[in-house]
């Protein structure tokens, strides 16, 4: 069995997911998640270029039923925010899997997510 790094997975107990092409991870909230937060009344984001280590708060929501921090599952520098979720932050919550994602994190190195592997 090889050590390779998954190409998506869950982390912070089930509460977000991650895919990645390449280097590049796309971040965002489980349906478990999205049941914990309620409806969300503010979204704080990252900025594009901000740099985090690897269980660093990337990003916080506020919702109805309480609050997420959204952790780095691995070390990386902020490619890309969700633009259309900043201006809508209903979308996350609404289709989390899809248009609802958080950002997109460039990581330095694949093997931090390895402890992720064999989980879904």
């Amino acid at each position: 069995m090889s050590e390779v790094a998954p190409k998506n997975g869950e982390f912070l107990e089930g509460k977000l997911w991650f895919q990645r092409k390449g280097s590049v991870l796309t971040v965002g909230l489980t349906s478990m998640a999205v049941e914990e937060v309620g409806s969300v009344e503010s979204i704080e984001f990252p900025d594009t270029g901000d740099d985090f280590d690897k269980g660093e708060v990337v990003a916080t929501i506020d919702g109805s039923n309480g609050k997420i921090e959204v952790i780095a599952p691995a070390a990386g520098i902020v490619h890309e925010v969700n633009e259309a979720a900043q201006g809508e932050p209903d979308m996350v919550t609404e289709d989390p899997l899809e248009e609802g994602w958080l950002f997109k994190l460039e990581i330095q190195d694949t093997s931090d997510l390895k402890e992720f592997a064999g989980h879904g």
